[in-house]
């Protein structure tokens, strides 16, 4: 879990890079009028996705932090699972919409103000450095974060290619080279969203997470002194660092309640300590041994 000093931090990210991308997105917006460059177009409407995720994952960090209640037990964690699945979408609509656009350009070829694109390009890549450069070290932690931090590296990715496209045409007058770093820049957002459904989708379901194996999480509970078997074993991720278990757990018949809370406890402990488990709940049953009474055997002859 992020404490309140992080989670402040946060938010201050969030917001200076939300200024960033929509100061972008109009600049873009303005040069690629200007210049008659649909790759310009297209990162303007990648920038412009990235200020929208970024206002959509800061209100989620906003939302987060509301108090447990009694209706709403884990709190609103979920909400940044949420966002992170809401950006994915509005990704995927982005890559669809600017997709066409590269299929009209292909039909009805325009020339393109080099000089002028290069320009815009640059001032393009620098404010997505300076967003990758500010929400970097949070995504790796924050699945919402994340979300953000992808629109953000894709579009760096599609800046760069801008902007070398840019000195390309300036020099060779290849106009089509802007058409196909638009279609480049498609094929980003594309794979971009697609990685995002699948992590955010991943959490929604309550799959087990990504980075945790159920097969090693029962080994290392089976190898807590006392505990006989671990059966019914589910692991879920509530939100970006915040794991849940149930499960239950077998112990000997002759195993006292004191007994049976010590090896819950040590249980407990080898899950926060190994793998960052934070919240389980296991239920003890205990395990007879497999003795056949004589009369039993009477009767089975």
């Amino acid at each position: 879990m992020e404490t309140q000093a992080l989670r402040l931090t946060l938010e201050r990210r969030l917001a200076v890079a939300l200024g960033i991308a929509a100061g972008a997105a109009l600049l873009e917006a303005f040069g690629s009028w200007w210049s008659g460059s649909l790759a310009l177009l297209t990162d303007a409407g990648h920038v412009g996705t990235d200020a929208a995720a970024l206002g959509l994952s800061l209100a989620a960090v906003r939302i987060g932090k509301r108090p447990h209640t009694p209706e709403m037990s884990f709190g609103y964690h979920r909400i940044e699972v949420l966002a992170a699945f809401g950006n994915a979408v509005l990704l995927g609509g982005v890559a669809s919409s600017l997709a066409f656009a590269v299929y009209n350009r292909l039909s009805h070829p325009q020339d393109v103000q080099g000089q002028t694109m290069f320009v815009v390009g640059v001032v393009g890549l620098a404010a997505n450095l300076a967003m990758v450069s500010l929400l970097g070290r949070s995504a790796r932690r924050n699945i919402n974060i994340r979300g953000a931090f992808l629109h953000a590296y894709g579009d760096t990715l599609g800046s760069a290619g801008v902007v070398v496209g840019a000195a390309l045409i300036s020099v060779t007058r290849m106009d089509f080279l802007d058409t196909g770093i638009a279609l480049l820049i498609v094929a980003l957002i594309a794979l971009s969203t697609a990685r995002l459904l699948r992590d955010s989708a991943r959490i929604i379901l309550e799959g087990s997470p990504a980075d945790l194996r159920p097969e090693e999480i029962a080994e290392a509970i089976r190898a807590v002194p006392g505990v006989r078997g671990v059966h019914d074993l589910h692991v879920w991720t509530v939100t970006s660092g915040l794991y849940s278990l149930t499960g239950h757990i077998a112990v000997a018949g002759d195993a006292t309640v004191q007994q049976a809370a010590r090896i819950v406890e040590m249980a407990e402990g080898r899950l926060r300590e190994r793998f960052g488990i934070a919240h389980s709940t296991l239920q003890v049953h205990s395990l007879q041994d497999e003795i056949i009474a004589p009369g039993e055997v009477a009767r089975m002859d």
